[in-house]
């Protein structure tokens, strides 16, 4: 179990509650559970919720769980009631101590607090409860509703979602209404052992919700599971007040994979458009701005070509940060900024009055690109910087592990709610993608290795990754009877690929440059010679073919490396991991992967079996 308190019975919590050490005992199983001390204001907030839940759970029979962690997610929601009776129904309990609180916006509350602007409850509640429903296993068995408890303040507002001071009889009928325990179906423990389960993909989120999305009805996408977590929420809110006020400059954004960059740059995008400002999306990857486009093609004619390239290298057709570059724009945002050129992030700042940068420096795949925080802020001393922090698209457990495998630290890498597995053979790795084909969308994505790919020759042996025979001679598929070949076209290949579901096919598979800003349920990663194991890190491996980049390609920095250039070695190793680091969190539910080095394979299935070890013991 990944929840520190759950109760039985009713019953058995209200008993609890007359103990004297009982905030004690939570502050002791929190320590256990969450591998950090409670705030002070937490503690104090139990103490105060207490009070109020002694009276309004009297006449309710149900199992209790405090500080619910949502699988998958750091959120925490701070009661959940659910009922033992055959009608499996879990209601979620926001409990506010505020004793001032108006609503100012869907998002905002104006507080006592300090500071006084806080996340609306309402909004906060409602997230919680589409979480649960959409990216929850609970959430196919169990009916989640949810009230907001403002337990320090009278009624203020007609709204029936919201529960005030000495209301606790409104709350305890409505409960009696939906927590039932006729006998015990052992329903509170099925459900705080509920995992991870998101049932939909990035773009499959645009082309459903588009119109919520356009007129920014976020508390409505947040009851369907799309609901931004508190940092996406300040940071987004805080970029539309200022595409609303017009109040120009720059904004940076830093976020890792999977923290929501690409859903919150096309949230905004949708967002400043329907305010009839002029804007666009852009980016320098080719596969996404194909993919994007014909996403939006698909949703409304013409929607298509707010999507740009910010580097094109066309003098006679520039990219928004390029030279040449004529529109004045309202609003310009730019996703994976990390690959920008240092004229690329100069030239961004005057293509539109508000520019909005996303990056992820540890996503830099080569030596010409310069998006870290130092360029940044070197270039634009007085921006607005945020942070996104959370890893959401995967799990936070998940995103942990991987920068902990990555780095070479071991000491806090678990594993619960995400499928990770490492075989032996490649045929009993599509054999399992292929039954999650049930559960959701699988896609291929591989190192560049074995072969470099030939665009102008779609039958070469360049283009084939795995199989036999291939060009760097590797006989590892020799008698595998399987083919896998590169995606190639960037303009026929991709959005096929992973807009319309070809992926499932598992006939092609997608490199990084394929794979960055992309996702699918399961994904299957054949890790190649390139990253090694050895000697307790990862380190340059037998072959490499990742050539884009020409003189400054990592396949030249890597044979400099090899041929004992240390600095070039280390650099080499640094792009190396930022690849992995992208290939490992394009799986929404799952990574399965196959490594062509039989040492590296041996240590992955090694340091997966006890981070699932680990998990047990708690």
């Amino acid at each position: 179990m990944t929840n520190f308190a759950w109760f039985s019975s009713t019953a058995e919590f209200l008993k609890e509650l007359e103990n004297p050490e009982f905030i004690s005992s939570l502050k002791g199983k929190f320590r256990a559970s969450f591998k950090e001390d409670p705030s002070i204001e937490l503690v104090n907030s139990w103490a105060s919720e207490i009070v109020f839940l002694k009276k309004a759970l009297e006449g309710v029979d149900g199992s209790i769980v405090l500080e619910y962690r949502i699988p998958g997610s750091g959120e925490r929601a701070d009661v959940v009631v659910i009922s033992e009776g055959a009608e499996r129904n879990a209601v979620i309990l926001e409990m506010k101590g505020w004793r001032k609180g108006i609503e100012k916006s869907p998002f905002l509350y104006d507080t006592d607090q300090n500071p006084p602007n806080q996340v609306n409850p309402i909004y906060q509640m409602l997230n919680y409860v589409g979480k649960i429903r959409f990216t929850s296993s609970s959430g196919d068995s169990f009916k989640i509703d949810g009230k907001v408890v403002l337990y320090n303040m009278d009624r203020n507002d007609e709204k029936e979602i919201l529960v005030f001071r000495s209301e606790e009889k409104r709350l305890e009928s409505y409960l009696k209404a939906l927590i039932t325990r006729p006998n015990s179906n052992g329903n509170g423990i099925k459900f705080v052992q509920s995992t991870y389960k998101q049932n939909k993909a990035l773009f499959e989120v645009i082309k459903d919700h588009y119109n919520e999305l356009r007129e920014g009805a976020m508390e409505t996408l947040a009851e369907t599971g799309f609901g931004l977590y508190l940092d996406q929420l300040y940071v987004y809110n805080r970029l539309v007040e200022a595409i609303e006020h017009n109040e120009g400059g720059q904004f940076i954004i830093q976020g890792g994979p999977g923290s929501g960059k690409t859903m919150i740059a096309v949230e905004l995008l949708l967002r400043s458009l329907s305010m009839k400002k002029q804007s666009v999306l852009c980016y320098r990857n080719n596969r996404m701005v194909e993919s994007l486009r014909k996403l939006f093609a698909s949703i409304e004619s013409g929607l298509d070509g707010v999507i740009k390239f910010f580097s094109t290298g066309r003098p006679n057709n520039p990219g928004v940060a390029e030279m040449g570059w004529q529109s004045k724009l309202d609003v310009a945002i730019f996703d994976e900024a990390q690959r920008m050129t240092l004229e690329n992030i100069k030239l961004a700042g005057n293509a539109a009055k508000t520019t909005i940068f996303f990056y992820d420096e540890k996503q830099i795949l080569s030596t010409e690109e310069y998006g870290t925080s130092e360029n940044f802020s070197r270039i634009y001393p007085n921006a607005i910087l945020m942070k996104l922090s959370g890893l959401y698209r995967n799990g936070l457990e998940y995103g942990k592990f991987v920068e902990n495998l990555l780095n070479s630290n071991f000491d806090s890498s678990t594993l619960s709610d995400y499928e990770l597995h490492s075989f032996n053979d490649i045929t009993q790795m599509i054999r399992e993608l292929r039954i999650r084909q049930k559960n959701g969308r699988t896609a291929i994505v591989a190192s560049f290795t074995e072969s470099k790919g030939n665009i102008n020759d779609k039958q070469s042996i360049e283009n084939i990754r795995v199989g036999y025979p291939l060009s760097s001679n590797l006989d590892l598929y020799r008698e595998k009877g399987i083919t896998i070949r590169w995606l190639m076209d960037p303009k026929k290949d991709y959005a096929p690929f992973w807009v319309d579901g070809q992926s499932n096919n598992m006939d092609k598979c997608a490199s990084v440059y394929g794979s960055q800003g992309f996702e699918a349920d399961y994904v299957g990663l054949i890790w190649g010679r390139d990253l090694v194991w050895r000697s307790g890190r990862f380190e340059l491996g037998d072959n490499c073919e990742d050539s884009p980049g020409g003189r400054n390609s990592l396949r030249r920095i890597f044979m400099k490396g090899k041929l004992g250039d240390k600095e070039a070695y280390e650099k080499a190793r640094g792009l190396l991991i930022n690849r992995y680091r992208i290939l490992l969190t394009r799986g929404i539910k799952g990574t399965f992967i196959f490594c062509e080095d039989p040492e590296t394979s041996t240590f992955l299935q090694q340091i997966m079996q006890s981070a699932k070890d680990i998990n047990s013991i708690f």
